[in-house]
């Protein structure tokens, strides 16, 4: 994807989901996450990444783009998403973006549920941004599902402000980690 075409997309999905009133993650959040994705991402191949609470696909946008330019071949970026109006409309949007190295999947659901069926140790990467008062529960399981120094970033990281239990599990579990202090904020970490 040439990065003309991506900011073009990003400025669509960007309006659709506003237009709509859907909560989304902000430009420098974007930013951020693509950054850590593609320093992550470079060289690898078949990495599996998760968008939890992915609504209208911006931030699976940017991490779609971040394994484009990162990623060897055989990647996939699965959009986790709960509200089915809101999946397809990232499904449609995202569906315009013609990545070659990356494959989108769309996935409705609960995000603890679709976490919970999945192997222990198969995840390489995941953004989380669904309710962050669920962050404890969906830090429990990510810890499991993610590889050996697999990468977690967490939105909302410092407003709305997750629940204690999240950085207390973390730190109780070894797991060092950095909130990049956006407006809203970005907790990254990797699995020691």
């Amino acid at each position: 994807m040439k990065d003309l075409d991506f900011r073009d997309l990003e400025l669509r999905i960007r309006l659709a989901s506003d237009s709509a009133g859907i909560s989304r993650i902000d430009f420098e959040d974007g930013l951020v996450i693509y950054s850590a994705l593609f320093t992550f991402a470079l060289g690898k191949q078949g990495l599996r990444v998760y968008d939890l609470g992915a609504a209208m696909g911006y931030s699976s946008l940017w991490l779609a783009k971040a394994m484009e330019d990162g990623c060897g071949s055989g990647c996939q970026l699965t959009a986790v998403e709960v509200r089915p109006e809101r999946l397809q409309g990232a499904r449609g949007l995202l569906g315009q973006a013609g990545f070659e190295r990356v494959r989108l999947e769309f996935v409705e659901g609960d995000a603890l549920k679709v976490i919970e069926a999945i192997d222990d140790e198969s995840i390489d990467a995941a953004f989380v941004d669904v309710e962050v008062r669920l962050y404890p529960a969906v830090l429990d399981l990510l810890m499991r599902k993610l590889r050996k120094g697999g990468l977690l970033m967490l939105h909302n990281a410092v407003r709305p402000p997750p629940p204690a239990e999240t950085f207390q599990a973390l730190v109780r579990a070894g797991w060092r980690y950095s909130i990049v202090p956006t407006l809203e904020g970005v907790l990254i970490t990797r699995k020691p």
